[in-house]
């Protein structure tokens, strides 16, 4: 009996255990700003947006240990533990301390940061020069730090001011690194001067006396009406290319018979249009410009075809379309119309819009003849309503007019 007292002991020992285990992690919901739920060291997170005047729910989740944070001064490392230094946070101002923060130093230490003026190597070791941590102020020192120079050395910085090149080498330039201010030397550094590649010579298109023989003045930018067509000397092909041979839009004379003066810019009222003579491609055979509804031009195989939407007051331009070889029937005849006018149309066609209609304006179409509707089996016609007077035809989409509906091919009331 008393085996059997014992062992009925060991599992209430084995629950109390398991009853003293914190909870799973994110499985105990709370209210934000309560963290009574939570275990100690948890905090109530937020995990769902939030609604203004109603209560913001989250889970308990443990806090992470972050170290403290340690402002101090660049330079002054009193503040921070042996194992941190003192590095800056933020853009050093001139004649303000410079703030940082104590962090730890990785491990095997790392170069102190020394600050120094650009131009003054003093407080640096010899494999090391001053370089510029922030952006120079005229009329105040420009401070940096002491960086080690790569191996194999690098240019000195050597400053200059900007239209006077007597501190550079002959292959360098005062080139600015910074804004200029009125009133003030407008201060740089000798930077290397990179070779043009040969043949970029600049030169005024139509004129090639600055180019080689073997090259010639081509644009490089847009031309400006009353100012010189600015360009490169660049080599001719194998084989040349035509010359450039500027012109004014409407007048050819200067062009060859087989090129027309093309824009190549922008007009602008009260100047000459410039432009260049471009060869004029050879249409098509069979394409001829014409007028809708005038097949004079056109060969009497072909028709005028829209190839452009028609503008109302303006004549609707096609071109001579030649039909196809193949035997069809000849194409019907294009009949201009006024929505909802059906006169001058034939009684199996109707007024359809060719355009987009303009309030104040009639609405132009053309007669097209109406779809036959297809035959269908005996047990699904419906009967074809009767034609009455006073009832026009209709195309299925189109509208009749005002309360009226297309119904089955005729013009019904809506109501």
């Amino acid at each position: 009996m008393i085996i059997l007292a014992g062992l009925s002991i060991l599992p209430l020992l084995a629950l109390g255990s398991i009853t003293s285990l914190p909870p799973p992690k994110y499985t105990v919901p709370c209210t934000i700003g309560n963290n009574g739920p939570c275990p100690t060291s948890w905090t109530c997170t937020p995990t769902q947006a939030c609604t203004y005047g109603s209560p913001c729910g989250g889970l308990c989740i443990e806090a992470p240990t972050r170290p403290p944070v340690v402002p101090c001064t660049v330079g002054n490392d009193a503040p921070c533990v042996p194992s941190s230094t003192c590095t800056p946070t933020m853009v050093s101002t001139s004649g303000q301390p410079w703030l940082g923060q104590c962090i730890t130093t990785p491990t095997g230490g790392q170069p102190s940061v020394t600050p120094c003026t650009v131009g003054n190597d003093a407080p640096c070791l010899p494999r090391s020069t001053c370089t510029p941590t922030m952006t120079s102020t005229s009329g105040q020192p420009w401070l940096g730090q002491c960086f080690a120079t790569p191996t194999g050395g690098q240019p000195s910085v050597t400053p200059c001011t900007v239209g006077n090149n007597t501190p550079c080498l002959p292959s360098a330039t005062c080139t600015p690194t910074m804004t200029s201010t009125p009133g003030v030397p407008w201060l740089g550094q000798c930077i290397s001067t990179p070779t043009p590649p040969p043949s970029v010579t600049p030169c005024t298109v139509g004129d090639n006396t600055p180019c080689l023989p073997s090259s010639t003045c081509t644009p490089t930018m847009t031309s400006t009406s009353g100012l010189p067509w600015l360009g490169q000397c660049i080599a001719t092909l194998t084989g040349g290319q035509p010359s450039v041979t500027p012109c004014t839009v409407g007048n050819n004379t200067p062009c060859l018979p087989s090129s027309t003066c093309t824009p190549t810019q922008i007009s602008t009222p009260g100047l000459p249009w410039g432009g260049q003579c471009i060869s004029t491609p050879t249409p098509p055979p069979g394409v001829i410009p014409c007028t809708v509804g005038n097949n004079t031009p056109c060969p009497p195989s072909a028709t005028c075809t829209p190839t452009q939407t028609s503008t109302p007051g303006l004549p609707w331009l096609g071109a001579c379309i030649t039909a196809p070889p193949f035997p069809t029937l000849p194409p019907p005849s294009v009949t201009p119309c006024t929505i909802g006018n059906d006169a001058p149309c034939t009684p199996s066609s109707t007024c359809t819009p060719t355009q987009f209609s303009t309030p104040g304006q009639p609405w132009l179409g053309q007669c097209i003849a109406t779809p036959t509707a297809s035959p269908t089996p005996p047990s699904t016609v419906s009967p074809t309503p009767t034609e009455r007077p006073g009832k026009r035809r209709c195309k299925w989409g189109w509208k009749c007019g005002w309360g009226e509906k297309c119904v089955r091919g005729l013009c019904e009331k809506k109501w």
